[in-house]
């Protein structure tokens, strides 16, 4: 073979080689085997270069939304009749109801001035008592009204037929109590009238008797029985214990004494009772009102069906438009009256 042959053939063989595949060894695969529970497996520590402070990630919370209270209906007083049932005659134990509060489905009521620091719930078909609640701490100098909220009881020891106490008060105690408990300390709000200067004794003829309240958007709301003018004057109140003053708000001419109370927060709807010197009952309605003056929206005396006579004291929502009443045991001069509870259905008095 020539020279030229052979250095033709070895570059064909070189061609051939560069441009041919090469096989890759696979490496074998290593199956990773738990450690065993006794061998301590230790990792080289690698110190990492520090990355500096992590950066915050942005996280978007949904916003609480609080669902509204539905508003209150507009009542429209119409042209109506209020049918008033005389229930049933109270038990001697309650004879000087003064006070009444529907609350949990119970009927509570409390005597007045020199009877015993308790609340006695009643049956509400026959008025017998089914428990008492001791005020421990309280003495009951002229408890007069009750009322609630959400989460307190209030009673309301303001009596002042002399208009010369300079200790009025309100027992405050957990709404709880009422179902839980036999006997409950009391918190005290201790308070005056912000525009009384006069403390001269004048029995039955004075302006700052009180028998009326109500608990409204966190507030006491008061009442004045006013012995000498017919009218109240409305009151607003802290639910703190402790000293305060009870501020003025407006007056209203009620044509009569007012002597208790009661609010439908559903409705917006507040009833006042009132009687006169001839213990001729009425009962107010208060609509349409703006935060707690309550007199600055309508107003109308409840017709009543038949005139009612007594020494009515207490007054509380049984349902919409409907009302309990309770009354004194009376019995003076020719008048002599039982205490009685009412019942009011004055449902045709408002559209």
């Amino acid at each position: 073979m020539s020279l030229k042959n052979i250095i033709l053939l070895l570059l064909i063989s070189f061609m051939i080689s560069c441009t041919a595949p090469q096989s890759v060894a696979k490496s074998p695969r290593v199956e990773q085997l738990p450690p065993h529970p006794s061998v301590e497996v230790r990792r080289p520590q690698v110190d990492y270069p520090s990355l500096g402070r992590p950066i915050s990630i942005p996280i978007t919370i949904e916003p609480i939304v609080t669902p509204r209270t539905p508003p209150i209906r507009r009542q429209v007083p119409k042209h109506g009749i209020t049918e008033v049932i005389a229930k049933f005659k109270l038990p001697n134990r309650v004879r000087e109801s003064s006070g009444l509060i529907k609350v949990d489905n119970r009927l509570w009521t409390l005597n007045d001035s020199g009877n015993r620091a308790e609340l006695y719930q009643i049956s509400q078909r026959d008025g017998h008592i089914i428990k008492r609640l001791k005020i421990k701490n309280a003495r009951n100098r002229d408890w007069e009204d009750i009322a609630f909220d959400e989460s307190y009881v209030y009673i309301g020891d303001f009596g002042n037929n002399k208009g010369n106490r300079r200790d009025l008060k309100i027992y405050k105690i957990p709404r709880t109590a009422l179902r839980t408990q036999n006997s409950v300390r009391a918190e005290v709000i201790s308070f005056r009238y912000s525009d009384q200067k006069d403390f001269k004794s004048k029995p039955h003829s004075n302006n700052y008797d009180c028998e009326a309240m109500v608990a409204h958007h966190g507030k006491l709301y008061l009442f004045s029985k006013n012995w000498q003018d017919n009218r109240t004057r409305l009151y607003e109140l802290s639910t703190h214990s402790g000293k305060h003053v009870a501020k003025y708000i407006a007056t209203f001419n009620t044509k009569g004494m007012v002597t208790g109370a009661t609010i439908n927060e559903e409705l917006g709807i507040l009833l006042l009772t009132t009687y006169s010197s001839l213990l001729d009952v009425n009962v107010w309605a208060f609509t349409n009102y703006s935060g707690g003056n309550f007199f600055s929206g309508d107003h109308k005396r409840l017709h009543l069906k038949e005139p009612l006579t007594s020494q009515v004291e207490g007054i509380t929502f049984k349902d919409n438009y409907k009302a309990y009443m309770s009354s004194e045991a009376f019995h003076k001069y020719i008048f002599s009256f039982d205490s009685m509870l009412y019942e009011l259905d004055f449902a045709s008095e408002f559209e």
